[in-house]
């Protein structure tokens, strides 16, 4: 009888550290979904002469932002992933709700079309206003450099249809506050 009582006593500390694996788990997991909630983002659209998702991630306390395109070009027919390191430059108060930001940064894109692909490398500078509610706009423009292989044969080219840029209007729902 002894042996029996010894096992059950066994089984409830191994049940008793199972469970608390379980709830130590759940809470790792819920700490972890708290901090990403947590993190400043935005998720929208951005459009000009192409269509593309829009993703930013804030990087720093002054609101500098990763940023992800990834969309469609209209007047090349291509299909292009863009990724922009944004610094904010300033913040104006020209209004009491909401908030400004100047922006300027690096940028790269990676486009492919029925017929070859292209590679390009500039900068993105643009004005964004964020509403007092969590909507964002912005327009800004992403000239750039860049080299383009079409049916084996490559060639520089000014991205964004000229080495000027093409403006592009992006509305965004932010997540978080920046």
């Amino acid at each position: 009888m002894q042996n029996f009582f010894e096992k059950i006593e066994y089984f409830l500390e191994i049940s008793y550290l199972r469970g608390m694996k379980k709830v130590f788990c759940v809470l790792i997991l819920m700490l972890a979904g708290l901090a990403g909630y947590a993190q400043p983002r935005a998720l929208g659209v951005r459009a000009g002469l192409e269509y593309q998702a829009s993703y930013q991630h804030a990087t720093s306390e002054r609101g500098d932002f990763l940023e992800i395109d990834c969309g469609f070009q209209m007047v090349s027919n291509t299909a292009n992933l863009a990724l922009a390191y944004d610094f904010i430059l300033a913040r104006p108060d020209w209004t009491r709700k909401g908030r400004w930001g100047i922006y300027l940064g690096p940028a790269v894109k990676v486009g492919v079309t029925g017929v070859g692909y292209c590679v390009s490398a500039g900068f993105q500078i643009g004005l964004e206003y964020s509403f007092g509610f969590p909507l964002q706009i912005s327009i800004d423009t992403r000239p750039a450099l860049g080299v383009a292989v079409i049916n084996r044969t490559a060639s520089f080219y000014g991205g964004e249809t000229t080495l000027g840029g093409c403006p592009c209007l992006s509305v965004r729902y932010r997540f978080g506050r920046r």
